[in-house]
């Protein structure tokens, strides 16, 4: 079960890192991806696996919002 986590908090930080990437400005790219390895930093040593479901559904959340404010916005394409 932990590996199954694991691989999702992975797929997470993958699509956080792949869509960032599609923003032009590179210092806005550069904080974006910052505030989300500290993010991931900050819960790194969570290991009760319902606290994890909670931040890796929580994270898709903030960053889907994130994200659309960012298109909206015209910073991200």
């Amino acid at each position: 079960i932990q590996f199954i986590q694991r691989q999702r908090v992975l797929a997470l930080w993958r699509q956080i890192l792949r869509s960032t990437a599609s923003i032009p400005d590179a210092s806005t790219k550069k904080d974006m991806r910052q505030f989300a390895r500290a993010e991931f930093e900050q819960h790194r040593h969570i290991t009760d696996l319902g606290h994890i479901r909670y931040l890796i559904s929580h994270g898709r959340t903030q960053f889907d919002s994130l994200r659309n404010t960012l298109i909206h916005s015209g910073i991200m394409v």
